[in-house]
């Protein structure tokens, strides 16, 4: 998820954003376990495993990039590192074989400038996965990616799709045959432009640049969101925000046509922001946004359109929940058709995160569950397994403010386990990453820096 920075620094981008955050800017723990000499609670499909760092000391700065699940039930977690002192970051890669407990020794992809801290990591259907992140240089930026092919061991060399000053926040999505696309800003004086490239096959050449948005000045642009439909129909959604209101934008590109189409609306006349899509199995999209009344200051709605496989038209806007300061995580698509929202909204009860679901029958929203018991921090993931398995890990505060825990809850096919915390004892810092895979294992990463600024990278996993 993508936020407006500042020339040539790029933080972490965060995943989840409120509406009114993107409209108004551009856009004590329950038993904790002791972590390393027993093992965390019980997950949603078994005890999980003892925690094991992935970091040799405690005293490095590191940040959890993404942890994800390869077609062949390795997993993978992209990670940064700056040693006290150093100049730079590493962007580091480990795997940890399938069904194994044992993680490999995290590989160095590429060294980056101190504070960068900005790579995304998304899967094929192929079962390969890609690296994409920003290079930072005074004076120009570089768009890098790294593939680790289905049933590979390492990652490919680095690959440098653009270079241009500015450049920030890329997203790439990929489809069958390694079709892929890559999506990123260019922030310059009160304006961002929207650029893409392309690569037609796993192994190809990216193609030059083009900017899709054609927006005036004091125009913001931001929430980038590539698809890459079966058919290789690619599609590209992001937030505009203009003077006279905020909407989601889309753009496509058909096979053997010329070049994308024009940008155009597709949220309506009301005003919406932080679109978050995905592409199911059989080949339809989901695309959801947050949306606002004009001049409401009330509830939000969290809207859910739908685009049948083979088409680039979206359906009309179905609210899957009403809510009221959200953070919304992309749509989660199950094998059977099922859609899935996570959201980090206020309540009776405070600020909890809360889902519902869509049934493939009927097409109706379940009512919406709370998943947490405590107060969750902005930072939380929500992804899906490829058999369905709904994972959330997040970040859980005391009163204080100042001592942090990971948390997780998972579904499989009914309701929601109960929370379990993963750390060994209150952090100053903590947040993480949580993959779903095969036989219903599930892992999570996490960094821990009890000074709030130095720590470790931890890892647990069920089914071990």
């Amino acid at each position: 998820m993508s936020q407006q920075v500042q020339p040539h620094h790029v933080p972490t981008a965060p995943r989840l954003l409120s509406a009114r955050t993107a409209l108004i800017g551009a856009a004590l723990a329950p038993a904790l376990l002791l972590g390393g000499t027993s093992p965390a609670s019980a997950g949603v499909t078994g005890p999980w495993s003892t925690p094991v760092a992935l970091s040799a000391t405690g005293a490095d700065t590191v940040h959890v990039a993404e942890v994800r699940t390869a077609g062949n039930g390795d997993v993978v977690a992209a990670t940064f590192r700056q040693a006290p002192g150093s100049a730079q970051t590493d962007l580091l890669i480990a795997i940890r074989p399938a069904g194994s407990a044992v993680w490999g020794a995290p590989a160095v992809v590429d060294t980056l400038p101190t504070g960068t801290r900005n790579a995304t990591l998304v899967s094929g259907p192929d079962g390969s996965l890609t690296l994409t992140w920003v290079k930072v240089a005074a004076v120009q930026n570089t768009i890098r990616t790294a593939s680790l092919a289905a049933g590979a061991t390492a990652f490919s060399a680095p690959v440098d799709i653009a270079a241009g000053a500015d450049y920030i926040a890329p997203s790439t999505a990929v489809g069958t045959g390694g079709r892929a696309v890559t999506t990123w800003l260019r922030q310059g004086d009160r304006v961002t432009d929207v650029y893409v490239s392309e690569r037609p096959a796993a192994g190809g050449a990216w193609s030059a640049p083009v900017q899709l948005d054609t927006t005036p000045a004091e125009t913001l642009e931001g929430s980038l969101e590539p698809l890459v439909a079966p058919d290789g129909t690619a599609t590209l959604l992001w937030h505009e925000s203009r003077a006279d209101g905020s909407s989601v934008m889309a753009s496509d590109l058909v096979p053997g046509a010329a070049g994308w189409t024009a940008p155009r609306n597709v949220s309506g006349t009301a005003d919406a922001a932080v679109p978050r899509a995905a592409v199911a199995p059989d080949g339809s999209a989901v695309l959801s946004w947050l949306s606002i009344p004009a001049g409401s200051f009330g509830h939000e709605s969290l809207d859910v359109a739908v685009r049948p496989a083979g088409s680039t038209q979206w359906g009309a806007p179905q609210q899957a929940a009403a809510v009221e300061y959200p953070a919304a995580s992309r749509p989660l698509i199950g094998p059977d058709g099922q859609i899935t929202m996570v959201w980090r909204g206020y309540g009776a009860n405070g600020f909890r995160i809360h889902a519902t679901t869509r049934s493939a029958a009927t097409g109706a929203w379940s009512p919406a569950t709370t998943v947490t018991n405590g107060y969750p921090r902005d930072e939380y993931d929500a992804e899906i397994g490829a058999d369905g398995s709904v994972h959330v890990l997040w970040t859980e505060q005391d009163d204080t403010g100042f001592s942090q825990v990971v948390h997780y809850a998972g579904r499989t096919a009914g309701a929601w386990s109960a929370p379990a915390a993963l750390m060994a004892q209150p952090s100053g810092v903590a947040e993480g990453h949580v993959a779903g895979g095969p036989a219903g294992r599930t892992t999570a990463v996490w960094q821990d820096a009890p000074d709030a600024v130095s720590g470790k990278v931890w890892s647990a996993g069920t089914g071990l």
